[in-house]
């Protein structure tokens, strides 16, 4: 297990053999159902009003990268180039960097380092951590969403960095995690902290998908 130097979110997670690792929120989308029927009934209402379900989610995409580099240059203290994004997606990003700024004038967190890469050979996958900060004596692990609800595959994804941290750096030791999810409307931020027990419960679900994902590849 490795740390890779930092790069965008969307980047390929490269292993020592040359191949390319799955990324944690690849499997996590690809193995869990448990917000199937959820995702169909949102698909189904926009196309009953006229909208193009894949662009939708697209957006939804660029609008949630973005977010994550407002985040990250403000925490590494330098300018982002938003070039790649159009105005719609950089309108809707600051509504949801209002409420970041926001939780972060409550002054209770402290960033330790944001974007994290790893790369697990065990398990053959990689991921991106947000970030890691300390809230008092407590080492946390954090989570940035742009989404409207909290899914229980958010804790699955942290729990699944949180363990893969923790195997490259043995003497880390987190005490809870916490998922920030931010407005896209009202700029409003939404803190959940998710109890360690939780986030270990989240590492072995994601262990168990990691496990299919592997046996569906040997059946095609």
């Amino acid at each position: 297990m490795r740390t890779q130097p930092k790069k965008k979110h969307s980047h390929r997670y490269k292993l020592k053999d040359g191949s390319f690792a799955a990324s944690v929120t690849t499997i996590i989308n690809q193995e869990s159902g448990w917000n199937k029927q959820a995702l169909i009934n949102w698909a189904k209402r926009l196309s009953s009003q006229g909208y193009d379900v894949d662009e939708e989610l697209r957006e939804a995409g660029k609008i949630g990268t973005l977010l994550h580099l407002l985040i990250e240059a403000r925490q590494d203290g330098y300018d982002p180039d938003t070039r790649d994004f159009t105005p719609n997606q950089e309108k809707v990003a600051m509504i949801c960097f209002g409420g970041y700024l926001e939780w972060e004038g409550k002054g209770r967190y402290k960033t330790l380092a944001s974007e994290i890469v790893l790369v697990n050979e065990e398990l053959r996958v990689g991921g991106t951590i947000d970030s890691i900060g300390m809230m008092g004596d407590a080492l946390v692990i954090t989570d940035y969403k742009s989404s409207k609800h909290m899914y229980p595959e958010h804790i699955v994804q942290l729990g699944a960095y949180m363990m893969l941290y923790e195997m490259a750096q043995p003497k880390a030791k987190f005490s809870h995690g916490m998922v920030l999810r931010f407005g896209k409307d009202d700029g409003k931020f939404h803190q959940h902290k998710i109890p360690r027990k939780k986030l270990e419960a989240g590492a072995s679900a994601f262990r168990h998908w990691v496990q299919t994902y592997n046996l569906k590849k040997q059946l095609l």
